[in-house]
């Protein structure tokens, strides 16, 4: 009776540790939904049009510590559709704020990305990304009308846009032209059209290193001619348009071969994984914006391919993603055959060694944040009008001509020779929730 009895604790014991440990290695690591997944309730009521919701979902996510960046980002986005400006701006100045911090402190913080998984590391934004957020602060302070901060804006991204080219030199795409031409319409707004002319040729230049999908903005060639010639400014009305949503980043699992694999040992693996980022693009809603009052019309031109800049930017980040997850692939492999090793006279070693070789996989996770709220591409319509108040209607255009949305701006005032800058954005609409199996 005594040695059954031994027997049945051994395995109640065996089972007890067996959960303990279990519990402790998946408590430790990570949850599986992916950052892209999490964000889509704030992406639907968004789409929705209820930034109230979107605002509150958001909050709900509660994005701290190596994600506080995000939050600030995503924050600041909603905030500015929701017309909100000098909140946005207080957003975006915390999170440029936290982006040199972060910058700082990034090699520290690479090394402990080997150790665990990229998720720890705290998201510092795509190059990319660093660039398009003083095109927001800008915005943000042409629409409250206040040009001196927007030329403060721009005088600051030229010092960052000349810092990111020094790092990623070689990337082209990182020219900040769309910026660029904003700033440039924010320069002569403020009176210094020498500057202007300076941003705008940089501009023109970066449209052609960017090597886009799109032609060079035709009015941007019309300011610079303009411009040259001494000619000054029209009234005119500025409708930005973020189209679409920026892609999303999933999870791509790669099988490799455990280079220690011992058939001879029970419980080893034979294939580890190695988890590494996918850039998925998503489809754009709006192939183009006419802006109208009364009889005229202008069309939008694309001025900025968020998609396709944040995709090279992605990619060229790649070689290091990989580099690091194989350096921490092995890393953990060894960790895992030391403990083993150690583990060899415990009576629960083969229940312990299936606990470790589990932690080791799935404790790898790729790093599948972005900047979700950031649009697809950006478009700009211009329309000149003559001094005075205007109601104006955008009438947006899917990819077969068909109409697939109208936005109205009332009573927009125009004074002789300056600029009023007027901001939308269209998401595709939400899609269907799945049916219960």
């Amino acid at each position: 009776m005594k040695v059954a009895f031994r027997s049945a604790s051994k395995r109640r014991l065996s089972r007890v540790l067996l959960g303990v440990s279990v519990a402790v290695a998946v408590l430790s690591l990570p949850g599986c939904a992916t950052y892209s997944a999490s964000f889509a309730k704030v992406e639907s009521a968004a789409a929705n049009r209820d930034l109230k919701e979107a605002i509150k979902s958001l909050d709900e996510l509660k994005l701290s510590g190596p994600d506080e960046l995000l939050h600030h980002l995503n924050k600041g986005t909603l905030l500015s559709l929701q017309g909100d400006y000098a909140e946005s701006n207080r957003h975006f100045d915390a999170a440029k704020s936290l982006m040199e911090t972060l910058n700082a402190i990034s090699v520290t913080e690479q090394t402990a990305s080997v150790i665990s998984n990229d998720t720890v590391k705290a998201y510092e934004g795509l190059p990319s990304e660093q660039l398009m957020i003083y095109s927001f602060e800008a915005l943000n302070y042409l629409q409250l009308g206040n040009i001196d901060d927007a030329a403060v804006e721009a005088r600051q991204f030229d010092v960052k846009q000349g810092l990111i080219a020094e790092k990623n030199k070689g990337a082209n795409y990182l020219s900040g032209a769309f910026v660029r031409y904003l700033n440039g319409m924010v320069y002569e707004a403020a009176g210094e059209r020498g500057d202007a002319v300076i941003e705008m040729r940089k501009a023109l230049e970066g449209y052609k290193a960017q090597d886009s999908a799109f032609p060079v903005p035709q009015k941007l060639r019309e300011d610079m001619a303009r411009l040259a010639a001494g000619k000054p400014a029209v009234s005119e009305v500025v409708l930005i348009l973020h189209n679409g949503l920026g892609a999303s980043v999933d999870e791509n699992n790669i099988r490799v071969a455990n280079p220690f694999y011992d058939p001879r040992k029970t419980g080893d693996i034979a294939m580890l994984s190695l988890a590494v980022p996918k850039f998925v693009k998503r489809s754009l809603p709006v192939d183009h914006v006419v802006l109208s009052s009364g009889s005229n019309s202008a069309t939008s031109e694309v001025v900025e391919d968020v998609n396709g800049i944040a995709e090279k930017s992605f990619n060229d980040r790649m070689p290091a993603i990989i580099a690091r997850g194989a350096v921490r692939m092995v890393a953990k492999n060894v960790a895992a055959q030391e403990a083993k090793k150690r583990m060899q006279d415990n009576p629960y070693a083969a229940l312990l060694n299936v606990v470790t070789d589990v932690a080791t996989n799935v404790s790898e996770r790729a790093d599948t944040r972005s900047w979700s709220l950031l649009p697809g591409n950006i478009q700009m319509a211009r329309l000149a009008l003559p001094e005075g108040r205007h109601d104006l209607t955008a009438t947006y255009y899917g990819s077969y001509g068909n109409i697939v949305g109208v936005r109205e701006f009332k009573g927009v005032e125009l004074k002789s020779g300056h600029k009023v800058f007027v901001s939308d954005y269209y998401l595709n609409p939400p899609a269907a929730p799945k049916a219960a199996n």
